[in-house]
């Protein structure tokens, strides 16, 4: 008989794993995806072909190629104001890669690390595919750090914080008082800590996102998580990047190059296009998932028994309902009405009796989605 690690049986056949085989029926309206419904802008595009001609087909140097190395420093310069050379970073395959690199380089089996609740499903998925422990925080009320509940999680095996900012699945943006006293507070217990940043320029009006390397004093224990997939609507070329603290990069690039090989140079020469260049096609796309997160969002109002969060940043309209049945078990009522969603239980323990909808679809999918929901929520009541 084929032995299994005991670690890999611990996640296998969960939410997230079942969710991303499931086959969908043709047809089916994905209010479900993280992929952004625009064109990867064309002069990203024309860099990669660029590359291609130019003969860029082989294997990556070193941390990734110059040219998007030093394009990563100058967007943390430009966005952050965190000053960083070439050698603090590495390329990556999207953020995934990252995640599974910081949590296999500074965790053991048995540690534990403090994750967000909810939160993106992945962190706890691989915090247990390594046999570590995930500490599940929940939120408060409005969805926004728990700065007391992540001090009372914390234990004598903590050595690590995870936060994904803004949220997925809430689309929550934390403010400048509540990251700056996570910092604090990892200083104080000296604990590592990571950000996720992968929606950082989604933002809906009014909101600012407090970027983790803006706490230059802090640098010496903070990770930064970085794709350009949903900024640049570029999922499918699995590209982004880490920044670490100052000496730890080499460690850390050792055990991206062991679980992934070098990132696709002409993908690199498109990120560095994307870093570079002028920044107009993130703010349109942006304005775009302004009035599409506002029309589900009234949507979702005028549903009985379908509770939406406001939108803030990323683009995904997190919502609470009043029946009493299971996220799952809703999820499911819909999916058979033709509408793909994910279960908020799939995001953390806290997110039972919660579902996510994404809005980075156009407008006709979401008003045809939405008003099948409505249908659904009506049989429900």
């Amino acid at each position: 008989m084929v032995h299994i690690s005991q670690y890999v049986l611990s996640v296998a056949g969960g939410e997230r794993a079942n969710h991303m085989t499931a086959k969908r029926p043709e047809g089916m309206i994905r209010l479900d995806s993280g992929t952004p419904s625009f064109p990867t802008p064309g002069h990203i595009r024309q860099a990669a072909k660029d590359a291609l001609d130019d003969g860029f087909t082989f294997y990556a140097p070193g941390y990734g190629d110059p040219e998007f190395l030093v394009s990563a420093c100058e967007a943390v310069r430009r966005d952050s104001g965190g000053e960083y050379l070439p050698e603090d970073v590495f390329a990556t395959n999207g953020a995934s890669s990252g995640i599974y690199t910081v949590m296999t380089a500074l965790l053991d089996p048995g540690d534990e690390v403090i994750i967000m609740d909810p939160t993106f499903s992945l962190y706890s998925h691989v915090a247990r595919q390594l046999g570590t422990v995930p500490v599940l925080v929940p939120h408060n009320a409005d969805y926004h750090l728990d700065i007391g509940a992540i001090r009372a999680a914390i234990t004598g095996k903590t050595r690590l914080v995870v936060i994904c900012n803004p949220n997925n699945p809430t689309g929550i943006v934390y403010t400048h008082d509540e990251v700056q006293a996570l910092v604090e507070l990892c200083a104080e217990k000296e604990l590592l800590l990571v950000s996720d940043e992968a929606y950082d320029q989604i933002l809906q009006p009014g909101f600012e996102h407090i970027p983790l390397l803006s706490f230059k004093e802090h640098k010496d224990r903070i990770f930064l998580l970085k794709s350009l997939s949903k900024t640049y609507s570029m999922t499918g070329w699995r590209v982004g990047y880490m920044i670490t603290p100052p000496g730890l990069t080499s460690l850390l690039f050792g055990v991206h190059r062991s679980i992934n090989g070098p990132i696709c140079t002409f993908v690199q020469r498109a990120g560095a296009a994307a870093m570079r260049g002028s920044q107009d096609c993130v703010a349109d796309m942006a304005k775009e998932y302004f009035k599409r997160g506002s029309l589900m969002h009234q949507m979702a109002k005028e549903i009985p028994g379908l509770l939406p969060v406001e939108p803030q940043g990323g683009f995904y309209l997190y919502c609470c309902y009043e029946f009493p049945l299971t996220s799952i078990e809703v999820r499911k009522r819909i999916w058979e009405s033709g509408v793909a969603v994910r279960s908020g239980s799939e995001f953390g323990v806290s997110g039972e009796g919660h579902l996510r909808f994404t809005y980075s679809v156009d407008e006709a999918t979401i008003e045809k989605g939405m008003g099948i929901i409505g249908e659904v929520f009506k049989q429900l009541g």
